[in-house]
């Protein structure tokens, strides 16, 4: 192997950001490559300024991961000088099944819960209509995305080219041939983090694999009304629209709220196109109707509205995997943003050929 390994990793999101971050810090020689203009960009899946980090999973495996992707965060933190992880604590509203759950995984590891009727739950959060017992995971808290995205870039010892995109790879078996509209680079390896457009650059490679159409949920932001008690914490309703919430950092009074249930799907994705997604009106109406009846401290009027790209697998896992020369990381349905440095540390190990960290069985590319 020579003394400096080369990587390409494509695409500058979340995941490429921090697999880049984490190779860098290996000894590595990375490039990154952004189909878009820039950073969080209007169509990225990782874009915008906030994002929920819980422990609570009703899967205890997940509640593992966070709990190692919550030191990383504050590692970054430190090295970064960055405030990224703002503590709210975090409300759980809805079905009981799951309510239970997860207290069980979170307490298999260790981590805090509190159990309160419907009147508690009320009295400490007035701003939310809790109606039935809810579950408080006091360890919860928002991620500044925005800054998250930034502290990864500026903390990684890597060259980052935007407005290139990558059309194929080539693995020739002792190297990955990478060609963009710009030429052709050569690399060891190539970690492809570009979300839904990551499968296909397999090829002909790729094994049956485990993705999924991508969709477009919405997303709406409301302000507190006047003369309302407005202390919201991150909260998530369990049930068939998964509607959640989080206070907006660097806000005194704003609420992003939004529903984790699939939205339409989005046949053709261009990450290089200028102009946002625009609204679905029906799914703004819903989210209206769930303030109404959830936050009675908000005005339910939104001040601002955009859709937010999910990435899907067809379990919610993610994939992480290795075919070749090429490492796959993509498929995050959503709720990939609280593992980012993890996620990147476990592609830098699949890039490596060492044992990760965490059992990546559950994540491969063509699911067993």
């Amino acid at each position: 192997m020579p003394d400096i390994r080369r990587c390409v990793v494509v695409g500058a999101g979340l995941l490429g950001l921090s697999a880049a971050r984490s190779l860098s810090r290996r000894g590595w020689s990375v490039c990154v490559l952004e189909a878009a203009g820039g950073i969080g960009h209007s169509r990225a899946g990782s874009k915008g300024t906030a994002r929920i980090f819980r422990l609570g999973y009703p899967d205890p495996l997940y509640v593992e991961m966070a709990l190692a992707a919550r030191d990383l965060w504050r590692t970054l933190e430190h090295e970064s000088g960055q405030r990224l992880l703002h503590e709210t604590g975090q409300l759980t509203l809805g079905d009981d099944a799951a309510l239970a759950a997860i207290r069980n995984a979170l307490t298999a590891h260790g981590a805090r819960c509190d159990e309160l009727t419907a009147e508690e739950a009320r009295t400490r959060y007035p701003g939310i209509a809790a109606t039935a017992a809810a579950l408080v995971e006091p360890d919860s808290a928002v991620l500044a995305a925005d800054e998250a995205l930034r502290a990864l870039y500026v903390t990684a010892d890597a060259e980052v080219r935007t407005g290139t995109r990558v059309t194929g790879l080539d693995d020739a078996g002792d190297g990955v041939r990478v060609t963009t509209g710009d030429g052709e680079l050569r690399a060891d390896i190539v970690v492809a983090c570009a979300g839904p457009d990551t499968i296909g650059l397999l090829g002909p490679a790729a094994p049956r694999v485990a993705a999924q159409t991508p969709t477009l949920p919405q997303v709406a932001y409301f302000r507190c009304a006047a003369n309302q008690p407005c202390e919201i914490p991150v909260f998530i309703e369990w049930g068939d629209e998964m509607i959640y919430g989080l206070p907006v950092p660097g806000t005194r009074d704003v609420v992003k709220v939004s529903h984790h249930a699939p939205g339409p799907a989005l046949e053709q994705y261009d990450p290089s196109g200028t102009t946002p997604f625009p609204d679905d009106p029906a799914l703004l109406a819903s989210l209206v109707r769930a303030v109404r009846r959830l936050l009675p401290a908000l005005d339910p009027e939104p001040v601002a509205a955009e859709r937010c790209v999910y990435d899907n697998s067809i379990d919610s896992d993610f994939i992480l995997d290795r075919v070749g020369n090429v490492v796959i990381g993509c498929g995050t349905s959503g709720h990939g943003f609280k593992f980012g440095p993890l996620l990147g540390e476990l592609l830098a190990d699949l890039a490596e050929g060492t044992r990760p960290a965490v059992d990546l069985t559950r994540f491969r590319l063509a699911r067993q």
